[in-house]
């Protein structure tokens, strides 16, 4: 399915944030309560596929590693703002804590969007790391916007192949105690704004400029508390930080199944919460446009697109006709995607020790398929 395009312009508090909006985002049904006490239930709608879903969470619940786990651990599936569908592997519940690994990218960008939404941060601001202050400092000129779209230019890219890479020194070996100073401290290698990679240090520069908006650690805790966590009723979300009280906002935030599902939902009600805004107006479309860069085809603001590749970006999850969705993704198969079309999450959290990449896309996929996409006047 094409991607449907209407004429929209965004809101004058975000200036030249992105292209016009895309698919619209679909509004929360009328009589189906916010779940931000607890998730409001229900089976399938008529029209849905329910043996398609059975048979697709069956097999992503059937590959199993170490200790004869299902790699699958968590599944949810909400239709129209209720649970439909939910699984969790032995062992693990509601109550369960699953790593974010990469989706941390995301919770990252929802803070900005916060910020934004605050007046306390604009995306074409100078994102101001301290190392870069020098007068003839090339990477003076690096913007939030710049750090969004990983498109900063610098020598700081995760990097990859069998040997050690830049992102795994970051998160694992010889930088981790300082995260934001080694990504900081590396070379402008293009210009800004002409070249994605996809880079964690990027995204804890990005911390970091969340951290220092707010005031530091403490003021950071208690601003995801009461500004994203609360609204929500966002109850097990727990970010990490590294031994210099640097906030891993690239790579490590835990939160139970149904609390990704809420953030997942929040995104797809386009920022706003039971009638309170969350983001900046506009902050959802722009996250779910691309970044402009040639060797880029399906990577917005710190959220991933289901577009063509391009550059080596991974492949999208089924076919043209699941091109309205958008996803937090994070290694080992974390996903929180979200399909305007459908009115559609799906939250899917593990480990790949058995299942592979493609597999797992295409069990999403045919979940997602399941679900009978909008006409375009129900939009």
């Amino acid at each position: 399915m094409r991607r449907l395009l209407f004429v929209a312009l965004l809101a004058l508090s975000l200036p030249a944030f992105a292209e016009p909006a895309l698919v619209p985002l679909p509004p929360q049904p009328a009589g189906v309560h916010w779940p931000t006490r607890a998730w409001p239930r229900g089976e399938p709608e008529p029209g849905v596929d329910r043996a398609a879903i059975a048979a697709a969470i069956d097999a992503l619940f059937a590959p199993r590693g170490r200790g004869e786990l299902p790699d699958t651990r968590a599944l949810l599936v909400i239709h129209h703002g209720r649970i439909v569908a939910s699984r969790y592997a032995p062992g693990f519940d509601a109550r369960s804590r699953f790593e974010s690994w990469s989706m941390a990218k995301s919770v990252t960008q929802a803070l900005v969007g916060i910020l934004v939404r605050q007046g306390r941060l604009s995306i074409d601001q100078p994102a101001g790391v301290a190392h870069w202050q020098r007068e003839a400092d090339p990477r003076r000129s690096l913007t939030v916007r710049h750090l969004l779209h990983m498109t900063t230019g610098l020598d700081n890219a995760d990097g990859e192949g069998s040997g050690i890479t830049f992102g795994g020194r970051l998160l694992f070996g010889d930088l981790s105690r300082n995260v934001v100073a080694a990504a900081a401290d590396v070379a402008v290698l293009r210009e800004p704004g002409t070249h994605w990679a996809y880079s964690t240090g990027t995204s804890m520069l990005l911390a970091d400029v969340v951290t220092r908006s707010v005031g530091g650690k403490a003021a950071l805790l208690s601003f995801i508390e009461g500004e994203l966590a609360a609204p929500l009723g966002i109850t097990t979300l727990v970010p990490e930080f590294d031994a210099a009280g640097n906030f891993l906002g690239g790579s490590s935030v835990w939160a139970g199944a149904e609390d990704w599902a809420r953030l997942g939902l929040l995104y797809l009600r386009g920022g706003s919460w039971d009638g309170r805004p969350i983001f900046a107006d506009g902050w959802v479309d722009f996250s779910r446009s691309a970044a402009p860069a040639e060797d880029n085809g399906k990577y917005g603001a710190h959220l991933w697109l289901n577009l063509e590749p391009r550059g080596g970006q991974f492949p999208r999850m089924g076919g043209p006709e699941l091109e309205t969705m958008f996803f937090l993704s994070g290694a080992f198969g974390q996903y929180v995607t979200m399909i305007p079309d459908r009115d559609l999450v799906i939250v899917r959290l593990g480990e790949m020790q058995s299942i592979d990449w493609q597999a797992l896309g295409s069990g999403i996929a045919r979940i997602a398929g399941a679900f009978p996409a909008a006409r375009g006047d129900e939009r």
